[in-house]
Protein backbone atom coordinates (compact mmCIF):
# COMPACT_ATOMS: atom_id res chain seq x y z
CA UNK A 1 0.00 0.00 0.00
CA UNK A 2 1.11 3.39 -0.80
CA UNK A 3 1.26 6.88 1.09
CA UNK A 4 1.89 10.24 0.10
CA UNK A 5 2.48 13.20 2.23
CA UNK A 6 5.01 16.13 3.02
CA UNK A 7 7.60 14.19 4.78
CA UNK A 8 8.66 10.52 5.39
CA UNK A 9 7.07 11.05 8.85
CA UNK A 10 4.40 11.96 7.62
CA UNK A 11 3.41 9.30 5.13
CA UNK A 12 4.05 6.72 7.62
CA UNK A 13 1.89 8.44 10.17
CA UNK A 14 -0.80 8.08 7.65
CA UNK A 15 0.11 4.62 7.27
CA UNK A 16 0.14 3.86 11.11
CA UNK A 17 -3.76 5.18 10.48
CA UNK A 18 -4.93 3.30 7.69
CA UNK A 19 -3.12 -0.36 9.37
CA UNK A 20 -4.01 0.56 13.00
CA UNK A 21 -1.95 -1.59 14.83
CA UNK A 22 1.34 -3.77 14.38
CA UNK A 23 4.93 -3.17 13.41
CA UNK A 24 5.50 -1.19 9.97
CA UNK A 25 8.50 -1.46 7.62
CA UNK A 26 8.30 0.98 4.10
CA UNK A 27 10.68 2.26 1.66
CA UNK A 28 10.86 4.97 -0.25
CA UNK A 29 9.08 5.14 -4.14
CA UNK A 30 10.19 8.92 -4.47
CA UNK A 31 10.78 12.13 -3.03
CA UNK A 32 10.12 15.59 -4.87
CA UNK A 33 11.10 18.60 -3.35
CA UNK A 34 9.45 21.99 -4.12
CA UNK A 35 9.54 25.96 -3.39
CA UNK A 36 5.94 25.38 -1.53
CA UNK A 37 5.56 21.83 -1.12
CA UNK A 38 7.15 18.47 -0.52
CA UNK A 39 5.77 15.13 -1.63
CA UNK A 40 7.29 11.70 -0.41
CA UNK A 41 5.44 8.88 -1.93
CA UNK A 42 6.08 5.30 0.78
CA UNK A 43 5.18 1.83 0.48
CA UNK A 44 4.27 0.58 3.74
CA UNK A 45 3.20 -3.10 5.00
CA UNK A 46 2.33 -4.65 8.60
CA UNK A 47 5.46 -6.65 9.51
CA UNK A 48 4.54 -10.25 9.12
CA UNK A 49 6.09 -13.93 8.89
CA UNK A 50 4.46 -13.64 5.04
CA UNK A 51 6.61 -10.39 4.49
CA UNK A 52 9.68 -11.30 6.05
CA UNK A 53 9.93 -14.63 4.47
CA UNK A 54 9.08 -12.83 0.98
CA UNK A 55 11.66 -10.58 1.60
CA UNK A 56 14.26 -13.21 3.10
CA UNK A 57 14.17 -15.13 -0.12
CA UNK A 58 14.08 -12.47 -2.45
CA UNK A 59 17.45 -10.82 -1.22
CA UNK A 60 19.03 -14.80 -1.01
CA UNK A 61 17.95 -14.97 -4.65
CA UNK A 62 19.36 -11.97 -5.78
CA UNK A 63 22.66 -12.98 -3.46
CA UNK A 64 22.69 -16.02 -6.01
CA UNK A 65 22.06 -14.05 -8.90
CA UNK A 66 18.93 -15.24 -9.33
CA UNK A 67 15.08 -14.19 -9.76
CA UNK A 68 12.12 -15.12 -8.63
CA UNK A 69 8.36 -14.92 -7.78
CA UNK A 70 8.33 -15.54 -3.83
CA UNK A 71 4.88 -16.11 -2.05
CA UNK A 72 4.67 -16.85 1.54
CA UNK A 73 1.15 -17.77 3.18
CA UNK A 74 0.62 -18.39 6.96
CA UNK A 75 -2.19 -21.06 8.02
CA UNK A 76 -2.16 -20.86 12.20
CA UNK A 77 1.59 -21.72 13.07
CA UNK A 78 2.20 -22.95 9.53
CA UNK A 79 4.10 -20.84 7.12
CA UNK A 80 4.44 -22.30 3.32
CA UNK A 81 6.52 -20.52 0.82
CA UNK A 82 6.52 -20.80 -2.76
CA UNK A 83 9.07 -19.59 -5.54
CA UNK A 84 8.68 -19.61 -8.90
CA UNK A 85 10.91 -18.78 -11.74
CA UNK A 86 13.63 -19.49 -14.52
CA UNK A 87 16.63 -21.73 -14.22
CA UNK A 88 15.93 -22.35 -10.48
CA UNK A 89 17.30 -25.49 -10.68
CA UNK A 90 20.46 -25.53 -8.41
CA UNK A 91 18.35 -24.30 -5.54
CA UNK A 92 16.90 -27.45 -6.01
CA UNK A 93 20.00 -29.77 -6.07
CA UNK A 94 20.30 -33.29 -6.46
CA UNK A 95 17.44 -35.05 -5.02
CA UNK A 96 16.19 -31.95 -3.64
CA UNK A 97 19.11 -31.48 -1.05
CA UNK A 98 20.10 -28.23 -1.84
CA UNK A 99 16.05 -27.10 -1.11
CA UNK A 100 16.64 -29.08 1.97
CA UNK A 101 19.26 -26.84 3.41
CA UNK A 102 18.02 -23.57 2.03
CA UNK A 103 14.48 -24.27 3.85
CA UNK A 104 16.35 -25.31 6.74
CA UNK A 105 18.33 -21.70 7.01
CA UNK A 106 14.99 -20.23 6.11
CA UNK A 107 13.30 -21.72 8.74
CA UNK A 108 15.66 -20.78 11.44
CA UNK A 109 15.80 -17.14 10.54
CA UNK A 110 12.02 -17.12 10.57
CA UNK A 111 11.82 -18.81 13.91
CA UNK A 112 14.25 -16.56 15.66
CA UNK A 113 11.79 -13.81 13.97
CA UNK A 114 8.59 -15.73 14.75
CA UNK A 115 8.49 -18.13 17.59
CA UNK A 116 5.00 -18.59 16.99
CA UNK A 117 5.92 -20.22 13.81
CA UNK A 118 6.11 -23.86 14.32
CA UNK A 119 7.09 -25.03 10.81
CA UNK A 120 8.28 -23.36 7.60
CA UNK A 121 8.06 -25.35 4.41
CA UNK A 122 9.76 -24.09 1.03
CA UNK A 123 9.16 -24.94 -2.28
CA UNK A 124 10.80 -24.26 -5.50
CA UNK A 125 8.79 -24.74 -9.36
CA UNK A 126 6.73 -26.89 -7.38
CA UNK A 127 9.19 -29.72 -6.96
CA UNK A 128 7.39 -30.60 -3.18
CA UNK A 129 4.22 -31.42 -4.73
CA UNK A 130 5.41 -33.49 -7.73
CA UNK A 131 7.65 -35.20 -5.34
CA UNK A 132 4.74 -35.78 -3.35
CA UNK A 133 3.10 -37.83 -5.61
CA UNK A 134 6.12 -40.01 -6.34
CA UNK A 135 5.78 -40.84 -2.86
CA UNK A 136 2.33 -41.74 -2.57
CA UNK A 137 3.23 -43.93 -5.83
CA UNK A 138 6.15 -45.40 -3.48
CA UNK A 139 3.53 -45.75 -0.09
CA UNK A 140 1.02 -47.65 -2.08
CA UNK A 141 3.35 -50.13 -3.92
CA UNK A 142 5.26 -50.85 -0.33
CA UNK A 143 1.48 -51.54 1.51
CA UNK A 144 0.62 -53.51 -1.36
CA UNK A 145 3.57 -55.51 -1.04
CA UNK A 146 3.69 -55.30 3.00
CA UNK A 147 -0.15 -56.78 2.53
CA UNK A 148 0.98 -59.61 0.61
CA UNK A 149 4.17 -61.26 2.19
CA UNK A 150 3.31 -59.90 6.06
CA UNK A 151 6.52 -58.54 5.99
CA UNK A 152 7.64 -54.62 6.65
CA UNK A 153 9.16 -52.84 4.02
CA UNK A 154 12.36 -50.38 4.34
CA UNK A 155 11.99 -47.50 1.54
CA UNK A 156 14.80 -46.09 0.45
CA UNK A 157 17.15 -42.98 2.51
CA UNK A 158 14.70 -40.02 2.32
CA UNK A 159 15.02 -36.54 3.35
CA UNK A 160 13.39 -35.34 6.73
CA UNK A 161 10.80 -33.53 4.96
CA UNK A 162 10.11 -36.42 2.76
CA UNK A 163 10.14 -38.92 5.32
CA UNK A 164 7.22 -36.79 6.94
CA UNK A 165 5.08 -37.16 4.09
CA UNK A 166 5.30 -40.84 4.06
CA UNK A 167 4.28 -40.94 7.43
CA UNK A 168 1.47 -38.54 7.19
CA UNK A 169 0.43 -40.75 3.50
CA UNK A 170 0.67 -43.57 5.90
CA UNK A 171 -1.25 -42.00 8.71
CA UNK A 172 -4.10 -40.52 6.31
CA UNK A 173 -4.47 -43.05 3.65
CA UNK A 174 -3.76 -46.82 4.90
CA UNK A 175 -5.09 -47.02 8.86
CA UNK A 176 -4.37 -50.51 8.77
CA UNK A 177 -0.64 -49.66 8.53
CA UNK A 178 1.88 -48.02 10.35
CA UNK A 179 5.32 -46.92 9.63
CA UNK A 180 8.74 -45.68 11.10
CA UNK A 181 11.94 -44.27 10.63
CA UNK A 182 14.83 -46.35 11.19
CA UNK A 183 18.75 -45.26 11.39
CA UNK A 184 20.43 -42.31 10.89
CA UNK A 185 20.41 -39.68 8.34
CA UNK A 186 21.73 -39.37 5.77
CA UNK A 187 20.93 -43.40 5.26
CA UNK A 188 17.50 -42.53 7.83
CA UNK A 189 14.97 -44.40 5.85
CA UNK A 190 11.08 -44.88 6.30
CA UNK A 191 9.80 -48.78 7.13
CA UNK A 192 5.67 -49.59 6.69
CA UNK A 193 4.10 -52.45 8.51
CA UNK A 194 1.06 -53.94 9.52
CA UNK A 195 -0.66 -52.38 12.43
CA UNK A 196 -0.69 -54.47 15.52
CA UNK A 197 -3.86 -55.22 16.89
CA UNK A 198 -4.46 -53.65 20.44
CA UNK A 199 -1.22 -51.32 19.74
CA UNK A 200 -1.03 -47.93 22.32
CA UNK A 201 1.23 -46.05 23.85
CA UNK A 202 1.34 -42.87 21.37
CA UNK A 203 2.33 -39.74 21.32
CA UNK A 204 1.77 -36.16 19.37
CA UNK A 205 3.21 -35.46 15.54
CA UNK A 206 2.19 -32.31 15.36
CA UNK A 207 -1.59 -32.98 14.95
CA UNK A 208 -0.84 -36.44 14.36
CA UNK A 209 -1.07 -38.91 16.74
CA UNK A 210 1.55 -42.16 16.13
CA UNK A 211 2.72 -44.91 17.83
CA UNK A 212 6.04 -45.05 19.80
CA UNK A 213 5.88 -48.90 21.16
CA UNK A 214 8.70 -50.98 20.40
CA UNK A 215 10.79 -48.47 18.68
CA UNK A 216 14.73 -48.82 19.19
CA UNK A 217 17.64 -46.67 19.37
CA UNK A 218 17.84 -44.76 16.13
CA UNK A 219 14.09 -45.64 15.60
CA UNK A 220 11.41 -43.31 15.89
CA UNK A 221 8.96 -40.34 13.80
CA UNK A 222 10.45 -37.65 12.15
CA UNK A 223 9.36 -34.37 13.66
Amino acid sequence: MEFIGESVEQALEKARQYYGSGELEYEVISEKRGLLRNEVVIKAWVVSPESVAEQLVTALLKAMGKTGSVHAEQMDDQLHISVDGEDLGMLIGKHGSFLDTFEGFVRYIIRVRFPEIAHVDVDVMNYKQKRIRQLEDMVQQSVQKTKRTKRPVTLPPMLRWERREVHRIVSEEYPAFESKSTGYDPNRRVQIFLKIAGNSGEREEGSKSISTNNFKDGERKDE
